[in-house]
């Protein structure tokens, strides 16, 4: 079972990756607080694979960039 784990030791763990949260809290700006990471890598296109249906997820990157398009997303669903 994955842990839960803070944005802060998210980017120790996993220092320039992209991640795939799931079951996130966000503060009133939209930054990841805390989460449980469900997919890590180096290569963005191995984390973006279609997550699971019904289901909050984020896309995280835990780097430094310079590249001016979609570092995150986070949507929430609700689960029925």
């Amino acid at each position: 079972m994955r842990k839960r784990m803070t944005w802060e030791d998210m980017k120790k763990e996993y220092p320039d990756e992209w991640l795939l949260i799931v079951d996130f809290e966000s503060d009133n700006s939209g930054h990841i607080i805390a989460g449980i990471v469900e997919r890590h890598s180096k290569e963005k296109d191995d984390v973006y694979r279609l997550p699971a249906l019904n289901r909050s997820t984020a896309f995280r990157y835990t780097g430094e960039s310079d590249f001016a398009g979609l570092r995150s997303h986070a949507e929430k669903r609700d689960v029925i």
